[in-house]
């Protein structure tokens, strides 16, 4: 009965490069054929190779489409995804093409931007990892406040967390915020408290540190 959860109505219902049909067909197929195991890229022929590279060239063209074939090549070569045929195609599991396109994102043949193009996804990990140091701040301020002794594990946490990541400002800054079309403004430190990074904050570790008997 699950089965028809994860079977589509038929091959042509997804666009060939869509991320939706590559994942239903690879669960989908091996659902159906148990005993159809994927070929690694490793084993196949020449010939399945060479049509494994092909589509995957077609699936990301957009995603690169100025990187030479040689870099496609190699990433295969290195990633070793597994190949479900369907009518003698290759195909990709949505897992492992995704994995594919962060290893070919790192390839050398792509030019360094410079300004450099940061997208929400990065945005908001930033914004969480600001976040983050904002609320360990306060949490340091607070064992302050309440002469607690920390052991050393919290208090190398502790160490990390206050210091801002410099990539993380970097991406936050590199937005405008004043735009209608602009995403949330980020949280702002609360002036009750030191800002992460700052003199303050290191003179609190400190403190924390003499108190707990740590070396600092």
């Amino acid at each position: 009965m699950l089965l028809h959860l994860v079977v589509p109505r038929a091959p042509t219902d997804f666009p060939v490069d869509s991320p939706d049909a590559s994942f239903l067909f690879y669960y989908s197929i091996t659902m159906l054929f148990p005993t159809a195991s994927p070929l690694s890229y490793a084993q196949a022929t020449s010939a399945q190779q060479s049509q494994a590279l092909l589509a995957l060239r077609q699936q990301l063209r957009y995603h690169f489409p100025t990187l030479p074939e040689r870099a496609f090549a190699h990433a295969l070569a290195e990633f070793d995804p597994e190949l479900l045929f369907h009518q003698e195609q290759p195909r990709f599991s949505y897992p492992e093409l995704t994995q594919l396109i962060q290893l070919l994102d790192a390839s050398p043949e792509l030019p360094l931007l410079d300004p450099p193009r940061y997208g929400l996804p990065a945005l908001r990990m930033a914004q969480h990892s600001l976040r983050t140091s904002e609320l360990a701040v306060r949490a340091l301020a607070e064992l302050l406040a309440q002469r607690t002794r920390c052991g050393s594990h919290l208090y190398a946490l502790l160490q990390r967390l206050v210091y801002l990541y410099p990539l993380a400002e970097q991406v936050v800054q590199a937005w405008s915020w004043n735009l209608p079309s602009s995403p949330a403004l980020p949280l702002v430190t609360s002036r009750e408290t030191a800002v992460p990074s700052s003199r303050e904050v290191t003179h609190y570790l400190q403190q924390l540190a003499a108190a707990s008997g740590l070396g600092g």
